[in-house]
This record gives C-alpha cells, sequence and structure tokens, in this order.
C-alpha cells in the first residue's frame, strides 16, 4: 500500500466513525454538553486508533460489493458489442519511448504536500507548548489553590486561562484582585472544570489528530465540536457554582471584549470559541445545567462505541469476481456503423439554478447591526453622610422614586441636642452682645463679635448634619433591593443603602465594525440625527426607537469594533438595564 492509499484510507474510515458518532449522538437525542463530550472524545480515540486496529482486527468483507457489481454488469449488458476505435500504433509506440524524465511525478508531489502542511501545523503545536511552558513559568504564585490546582497570576493574560499538559495550573490576569468573590468564584469553577475533564490535554490531543488528517474535513469538524463543549460544559460548571446566569454571562461579556491568548497556546481560554451572542444567549436562555459524565454514561459510550469502531477498522470491501469483472470493463454505447465513438464523453449540462436576488455592487447596506447591551441613564448608589442608626425605609423595593423623594431616615437624637446647645449659645452670646452695645462699653466688643460669629458656624454646621438625617432620592429612577434594614449602624460614605438606576431615557452601548466607522462620522459631520432601532434577541421584535448620541474614542483592536451610544426615551418601559439586544443603526432619515 502506498503512502496516497494508506492517508486515503484512513481518511475515509475516520470520516466514517466520525459521521457514525454524530448520527448516535442525534438518534440519542443527547444533550448534556458533558456527555457530548465525552463521545467525541472516544471518536478521536477510535480515529487514531484506526491503522492499529485494521492492522490487527481480521477484515469483514462488505456483502454490498457483489450488489453493485450485479448492477455494473447488468448495466454492461445492455450495451451494444461495437468495436471500439484504435489509436494508430505509431502513436503508442511514440508514448512508449518517450523518456521518463519528461514525466510529473503527481504522487510524490502529493506526498511532499500533505506533509508540508501537516508539519507545519505539528510546528505550531509544539510552538504552543514552548509558548505555555514559558507563560507559566513567568507567572507568579498566588498563594491561593482550588481543590488541589495551583492558581497562579500574570499581566501577559488578558483573561483566565488553563495552562498545561500533565500538570495544568489556573493562571488570572494580574487584576483579579479587584473581583468580587462571586466573579472569582465563576471564573475559578469553569477553570476547575477544563482541569477535572482534561481538556488542554483533550484539545491537544485532538489538534495533533486534525494536523495529521488535515485532508479531512470532518477532522476539523471534530475538533471544533471537542473545544465548544468543552466551553459549554464549563459554563454550566460556573453556572452552577454563582447559581445566577446573568452575572456569569455579564463576566464572560467582560472577557469577550479584552484580547485573548493566542489560540495556539497549549492552553484553554475562557473566552474562546464561536461567537459571543450565541453563547451569551444559551446561558441565558438555559433551563437545565450539566450533571457531569455518570458512570451510566459512560458505559453506554463504550457498549455503543467499541462495535462501531470495530466496523469501521475491520471492514473491507469484498473483490468482483472475474466473471463480473471482466462483464464491468468500460462499456460501449450504442452507435451506428459509420459513426465513430469519442474518446471523451462531454460533461452533461448542469442543472439551471433559481435566481437569487442581489443588492447591486456598491449599494450600502440599510442598516448596520451591532450587539448591545442596555444600560442605565444614570445610576446612583445611595449611601448615608453621617454615622448612625438607620432607623427607618421609606421605599418599596424595585417602585419608582422621584427626585428628592424621602428615603431612609438615621437617628436624629445626638444630633438634635447639639443643635439645641449651639442654638442657646447663640442666642446668649447675641444677648450680651446687645447688652454690652446697650451699655455702651466697647472693651471686649471685638473678642465676643469673634465669638459669635464662631457660634453661629457652628450652629449651622450642626443644622446641616440635622438635615443629612433624612435621605432623600437625588434622582427620578428605580430604586433596587434594599442593601441594609432599619436597626443597623451606617457609617458616613461606605454603608449602601440602596442602588438607584435611571431608566427614562434610558441608553444602549452596542458595537459596530470599524470599517462603518467613516460613514457614521460622515453623517454625524452633517448634523444627520441618526436613528437606532433596538430589537429582541431573535430579531423578531422592534423593542424601543432612539437615537445615536456618542461614539467612542477606541477601536477595540482584538475584535476590530467600536462602541456606540444610543438614548432611548423607554415611555413604554420596554429596556432594562443589562439587557442585550440587537441594535440596527440607520445612516438615512426614517
Amino acid at each position: 500500500m502506498t503512502t496516497i492509499e494508506f492517508l486515503t484510507e484512513w481518511a475515509l474510515r475516520s470520516s466514517f466513525l466520525i459521521l457514525g458518532g454524530a448520527l448516535l449522538l442525534w438518534v440519542l437525542r443527547v444533550k448534556d454538553p458533558a456527555i457530548r463530550l465525552a463521545g467525541w472524545t472516544a471518536v478521536l480515540c477510535g480515529s487514531l486508533a484506526i491503522p492499529a486496529l485494521t492492522a490487527a482486527l481480521p477484515r469483514v468483507p462488505l456483502t454490498w460489493t457483489r450488489v453493485a457489481s450485479l448492477r455494473v454488469e447488468g448495466t454492461a449488458a445492455a450495451y451494444d458489442t461495437a468495436p471500439l476505435p484504435v489509436r494508430p500504433p505509431s502513436t503508442a509506440l511514440e508514448e512508449r519511448r518517450k523518456p521518463a524524465a519528461n514525466r510529473f511525478d503527481w504522487a510524490r508531489a502529493a506526498v511532499a504536500i500533505y506533509l508540508s502542511v501537516a508539519l507545519a501545523l505539528l510546528l505550531r503545536l509544539a510552538v504552543g507548548l514552548a509558548l505555555s511552558r514559558r507563560l507559566t513559568r513567568g507567572s507568579r504564585p498566588t498563594g491561593r489553590t482550588a481543590e488541589g490546582i495551583e492558581i497562579r497570576e500574570s499581566e501577559r493574560v488578558p483573561v483566565p486561562v488553563t495552562l498545561g499538559i500533565v500538570r495544568a495550573a489556573i493562571v488570572l490576569p494580574a487584576d483579579w484582585r479587584g473581583w468580587d468573590s462571586a466573579k472569582l468564584e465563576a471564573v475559578l469553577a469553569h477553570e476547575r472544570s477544563h482541569i477535572r475533564r482534561r481538556d488542554p490535554a483533550v484539545q491537544l490531543l485532538s489538534a495533533i489528530h486534525r494536523a495529521v488528517l488535515w485532508h479531512s474535513p470532518l477532522s476539523w469538524l471534530l475538533h471544533s465540536r471537542i473545544v465548544r463543549l468543552a466551553e459549554e460544559a464549563s459554563d454550566d460548571a460556573a453556572v452552577a457554582a454563582t447559581r445566577d446566569r446573568a452575572l456569569y454571562a455579564g463576566v464572560l461579556l467582560e472577557f469577550v471584549g479584552r484580547r485573548s491568548p493566542r489560540a495556539h497556546w497549549a492552553g484553554v481560554p475562557m473566552a474562546r470559541y464561536g461567537r459571543p451572542d450565541k453563547r451569551i444567549y444559551r446561558i441565558l436562555d438555559g433551563t437545565s445545567l450539566s450533571r457531569g459524565v455518570t458512570r451510566g454514561s459512560l458505559a453506554a459510550i463504550l457498549l455503543l462505541g467499541s462495535p462501531l469502531a470495530w466496523v469501521v477498522a475491520a471492514a473491507q470491501p469484498a473483490s468482483a469476481p472475474p466473471e463480473t469483472a471482466q462483464s464491468a470493463s468500460p462499456a460501449r454505447p450504442a452507435a451506428a456503423p459509420q459513426a465513430a465513438v469519442p474518446m471523451v464523453t462531454s460533461k452533461p449540462a448542469a442543472a439551471p439554478q433559481p435566481r437569487q436576488s442581489a443588492a447591486p455592487a456598491g449599494t450600502p447596506p440599510a442598516f448596520l447591526r451591532g450587539l448591545g447591551n442596555v444600560a442605565p441613564f444614570q445610576t446612583v448608589i445611595v449611601k448615608s453622610k453621617i454615622d448612625g442608626e438607620l432607623t427607618a425605609v421609606s421605599f418599596k423595593e424595585g417602585d419608582a422614586v422621584e427626585k428628592g423623594q424621602l428615603l431612609a431616615s438615621i437617628d436624629p437624637g445626638q444630633r438634635q441636642i447639639e443643635l439645641e446647645q449651639a442654638r442657646v449659645q447663640l442666642a446668649q452670646d447675641q444677648a450680651e452682645l446687645a447688652r454690652i452695645q446697650k451699655l455702651g462699653i466697647g472693651i471686649g466688643n471685638t473678642d465676643l463679635e469673634a465669638r459669635l460669629i464662631a457660634d453661629k458656624a457652628r450652629f449651622e454646621s450642626v443644622q446641616l448634619q440635622m438635615s443629612y438625617t433624612q435621605i432623600h432620592s437625588p434622582i427620578s429612577g428605580i430604586v433596587g433591593l434594599r442593601l441594609l434594614d432599619p436597626g443597623n449602624l451606617v457609617h458616613a460614605s461606605d454603608t449602601a443603602i440602596v442602588v438607584i438606576t435611571q431608566i427614562q431615557p434610558i441608553a444602549v452601548l452596542f458595537t459596530i465594525r470599524e470599517d462603518d466607522l467613516p460613514q457614521v462620522r460622515a453623517r454625524m459631520a452633517e448634523g444627520a440625527s441618526l436613528t437606532v432601532e433596538a430589537w429582541n434577541r431573535d430579531d423578531s421584535r422592534k423593542l424601543a426607537t432612539g437615537r445615536l448620541t456618542a461614539i467612542d474614542n477606541q477601536i477595540d483592536e482584538t475584535s476590530g469594533t467600536l462602541k456606540l451610544k444610543a438614548v432611548f426615551d423607554n415611555h413604554d418601559g420596554a429596556l432594562y438595564p443589562n439587557q442585550f439586544v440587537n441594535a440596527r443603526l440607520y445612516l438615512n432619515p426614517r
């Protein structure tokens, strides 16, 4: 067997195995990403073992080859026995006399091309392993572990990543110490899930399989399935740890906007794979979580996968019998005795394709699309300006409040006493000054006047402190959940009572491609008021219409996108903070 025959047979058998595995997962309606990942991993191992299995297992002849040969025999019998035109002997003799040096060796060229691509892909993996090892060594230990897994930090990674094949570690970006506990727990749960399943090693093995069988499209499909399902299973683990889908979706969206590590590193970066909007929608719309690979599911994978791998590796087309091979020789179409049979058969005319309507070249789109996130027009964290006991809360969670409305009260007892004392002292000093002025005594007036000014300042200061015992809303908006209950002590500027968000109007932050920036800036320079529409997730319903108000001052060099801001009246409350929407920006009047 030549090298080309070996590689072709391996690719075909691998393709049948991958298609068979996909069919089994579809027939069994497997939804759990962890179980699907285990199934695809079993397919990967079976595909890598195909050459050894084919050599070791006894051959299993395929019975359908006999049927196919009979069909060929029956078809050949339908033709007449008109003789084929024969080339002149001189021409055949000249072809045999051509020197071998003038003949191009296509087989050797094909092997050279295969080896060049395969070695390039394997070299890329080797570079990735070296970079991964270098990055791990250059990172710093944090002194923390997660279920025995070392946690390190590095300025060279903008998103959390799992590095290492044999002994994996979690490497966090340098700003991780500023994260809150829920965000950190979600990240660590995601990365722990990768390490428990040994995803870095599985994905490296899959990348090697893809490099060796790069000429098979299904090897690339298998690798993409393994990467995607590993992230989905880890996303479920993070949601299970936080019990808050919206919080984890926000964390993931933040990481997607950062520059991700290079794809050829031997690691698993948290923000990698596919379109971010589909991944975010899966997290938010999900109703169930992965339960992991159980013993029963593992047994089912082995029970169903082993026979499939055996059949694919051992199957061998049965040889056609001699009489069939003779009858299946090149067929000759019936022709009149005087007609010459052409040596080359023309291809049948292609069937007419349906016409597809398309916009003329150069026609600008009707609108620009972008993935958006609803943001409050204003957000205020209500805190106390003084120390004291919180005695009353005058709002209902989730209600709308007006600017100046009373929200909470601080115990005024001590400050009421201080205010009365300052008032009495001020009155006494005023009476003393009036008595002295009435008697016409000039000595000591200057000191008394200075003391009077100080008393008045103290009285006004205590009076201001007294006003702080009543906390009023600084804006009109919606109050969130109460963060502090009556009876607790509050301290100036460090204890939040409630958060108020202004949703009328409300803003939408969305992105467009950097290539679309010039025409947007040109329209805004003309003074045009550009319309922005907010649509729901599947683009089936328009939620609100607003106006573009601002363009960010920099382009994200990783994604090649630019952030824009639009403002909506939101009188009907259709838009809500942190809601994901699809934005449409119209460059022409509507």
